[in-house]
């Protein structure tokens, strides 16, 4: 006797429980082992499938089939080599559906049907063994993962398959795996070293070698809270420099500003030229000794590669070139007590001796979502989530805000978002759509960042040619990665928006799942949607007239709702995580 699987679509049990009433130890083992063989065979089942399904979307015809002109237009599906050295190339938009009926995202199935190519065409003695059931698949995808990550080639690997796939399914995991690496090592000796050096130095700050001008790659791992405020400070000071004259585009003054930081002095300076409120940015204290070069600039002659410059050397000994009829000036340093009599002539800011500052003049403005759950607020307990890091605990969250000055937002009304006619969404409604929905709307996905597009889930039709009022409005928008957005409009994917923050999908084969801020939901094949109920909410009733405008009815921005009793109830919370908020404004 075992356990009988059903399976099916509808939901429910698919585990037939009341077939476990009188069953002995004897008919546990039988049952374990049918279903341990029943696992494996399905496993492999649907591993061949991922590759029958790559070429079923087989890849050189795509390119010849979306050109006008000569060129592939933007947007459409190209034909893309997924696996490594020795695999067919496949139809981009391939994994999508594939996923979606794995329960998985788009990502997920891309690496699944990458996987299943490269045991196929680079280990075939490895891919019998799984479809004859003596290897599990997911040992095959490791392993086909260690000789595409080390960069092997396809006669390569074909060399690695021969060597180590007869003791696949019979050595323990562990062991198996230090076969293959062994053998990955032997196959290519010189690579083998190259990948451990560069192990090695992801565990630390690491640079590239410099170009022939004078530019060096500077790569780091750290906390994420480390990196989120020193890329706030790098925005702060290549603002700053933006206010001293420097047109340089962004990325180029934030290169700068990492090496100001390099000179605490220099950076503590710079920073003390500008408070800390944009709005009085512009009245900035100028830079003492605008008007003369950068005293941090080392002039290098070709023929000296060890030339001195002024910040290399102690201010009383600098005998570097001077403008024209300098003043001395007493050594800020040694307070004119150093040798040569203390004085210095030039700019001397780098060895200024910095006052008294308020530390928190100098803080940047770092834009943290934090979304804090009311158990930790009250009691101290619960998990807090920070948007790009993740799941943070109590701790985090002082660690995150304890060191910096808050200022409390208000959450948006989701559901006060005024229709609009034009085709760009407006920054509230783009943050008001993030807040209601934070992972993009497709199947299975799990994108949280803020870098989405805002889809009209109708398209858009500008009022000039017939387009009705008000098509840019949060239940006729979806926030989509660019991929899935490229699915809906170029590869025979359909989205609905039936109610506010509920979508549903159906894929090219006729495939409908639902998704909501529960998650993902199939609906199988044949799936009729029912026509939702009259919303008892008039808001809903009335979102798509548009009113008129109302000069008496209180702007979004002054009238009191129920935010603002949040936001000073949130402030008293973050007051017990023992947070200094006295000087800082709640909105």
């Amino acid at each position: 006797m075992y356990v009988r699987v059903m399976v099916g679509v509808e939901s429910g049990p698919v585990v037939d429980t009341d077939m476990l009433e009188g069953l002995d130890a004897s008919g546990v083992c039988a049952a374990a082992e049918a279903a341990q063989a029943a696992l494996v065979a399905a496993e492999a089942e649907l591993f061949v499938l991922a590759a029958h399904w790559a070429d079923l979307h087989a890849g050189p015809m795509l390119n010849s089939g979306h050109r006008a002109s000569g060129r592939l237009l933007p947007g459409t599906e190209r034909s893309l080599r997924i696996g490594a050295d020795g695999t067919p190339l496949v139809g981009e938009f391939a994994a999508a559906e594939y996923g979606a009926l794995r329960a998985m995202g788009h990502v997920a199935a891309r690496h699944l049907i990458a996987d299943a190519l490269n045991v196929r065409h680079r280990h075939p003695r490895l891919w019998r063994a799984v479809t004859a059931g003596r290897v599990r698949v997911w040992q095959a995808r490791k392993t086909a993962q260690l000789c595409a990550d080390a960069g092997l080639d396809h006669a390569q690997t074909l060399l690695v398959d021969a060597q180590t796939s007869d003791y696949a399914g019979t050595l323990p995991w562990a062991r198996f795996e230090t076969l293959v690496q062994a053998k990955i090592i032997e196959t290519d000796p010189t690579a083998a070293e190259e990948r451990r050096r560069a192990a090695a130095m992801r565990r630390f700050v690491a640079t590239g070698q410099s170009n022939q001008y004078g530019l060096k790659t500077l790569i780091a791992r750290a906390t994420a809270g480390d990196v989120i405020f020193l890329v706030a400070m790098l925005d702060r000071i290549a603002h700053i420099l933006t206010l001293h004259g420097d047109t340089d585009p962004i990325e180029v003054r934030r290169s700068k500003a990492l090496g100001i930081l390099a000179t605490p002095a220099r950076a503590l300076h710079l920073l003390q030229t500008t408070s800390g409120n944009d709005d009085n940015a512009d009245t900035a204290a100028p830079v003492q000794g605008d008007d003369t070069p950068d005293s941090a600039e080392v002039r290098e002659d070709p023929e000296d590669p060890e030339v001195v410059g002024e910040a290399d050397v102690h201010p009383s000994q600098n005998d570097a070139d001077d403008p024209a009829q300098p003043q001395p000036q007493r050594c800020p340093t040694c307070a004119g007590t150093g040798h040569g009599a203390g004085q210095v002539t030039g700019d001397p800011t780098p060895f200024t001796r910095p006052g008294r500052v308020d530390p928190r003049r100098l803080l940047p403005n770092a834009t943290l979502y934090i979304h804090i759950a009311a158990d930790m607020l009250h009691g101290g307990t619960g998990v807090a989530r920070c948007e790009g890091v993740g799941p943070i605990t109590r701790a985090q969250v002082i660690e995150f805000l304890g060191h910096t000055a808050v200022r409390v937002v208000p959450v948006i009304d989701l559901a006060g978002q005024e229709p609009v006619d034009g085709y760009e969404v407006p920054d509230k409604m783009a943050e008001a759509l993030h807040l209601r929905n934070p992972a993009c709307v497709s199947p299975w996905s799990t994108n949280l960042s803020r870098n989405k597009d805002s889809d009209h889930n109708q398209p858009y039709r500008p009022p000039a040619h017939g387009g009705p009022p008000g098509q840019t409005r949060p239940d006729n928008l979806a926030r989509l990665a660019r991929f899935p957005h490229r699915l809906k409009t170029h590869g025979g994917w359909r989205l609905e928006q039936p109610a506010p923050g509920t979508w549903e999908w159906r894929t090219p084969h006729g495939y409908h799942y639902r998704v909501d801020h529960n998650g993902t939901h199939p609906l199988g094949r044949h799936h009729r949607r029912e026509q939702p109920e009259p919303s008892s909410d008039p808001r809903h009733e009335r979102r798509h007239e548009r009113r008129p405008p109302d000069r008496h009815r209180a702007s979004p921005h002054h009238r009191v709702t129920d935010s603002t009793m949040e936001t000073h109830a949130l402030l008293i919370g973050l007051h017990a995580l023992g947070l200094d908020l006295q000087s800082v404004p709640p909105c």
